[in-house]
């Protein structure tokens, strides 16, 4: 997969990151490090991540969320995840990951958490 499969917008002190398609063994790698250095690593440490275009995540992908969640906390950070398919929320829910995220329905609720300081 030699294109990029995402996109990032600035939203005051959030950055919202939208993967589309697969993140797998294949990109999650690549991913990672776009978001870590383009923005955590730079202080933009608060990331939304709109999941709801993506149609398949393996266990190299749910590492990479946890090691970016992990990475936006040690920055003075959050990260929370948004727009979560069916079978998205099931596999995190299947290895027990679904109480480590923040997770909302809408990327609207998630920035809500950030901008209201829910």
């Amino acid at each position: 997969m030699s294109e990029q499969n995402w996109m990032a917008v600035e939203l005051k002190n959030v950055v919202v990151v939208k993967p589309h398609g697969e993140l797998d063994m294949n990109n999650s790698f690549q991913f990672k490090s776009f978001v870590k250095d383009t923005y955590i690593n730079a202080g933009k440490s608060n990331v939304i991540l709109d999941l709801s275009e993506v149609e398949y995540m393996d266990s190299s992908a749910l590492g990479v969320l946890l090691g970016l969640q992990r990475a936006a906390r040690l920055n003075g950070g959050s990260l929370v995840l948004c727009g979560l398919h069916e079978n998205l929320a099931r596999i995190l829910k299947i290895t027990s990951l679904e109480g480590v995220f923040k997770i909302y329905p809408t990327i609207e609720e998630a920035l809500k958490f950030f901008l209201e300081g829910a």
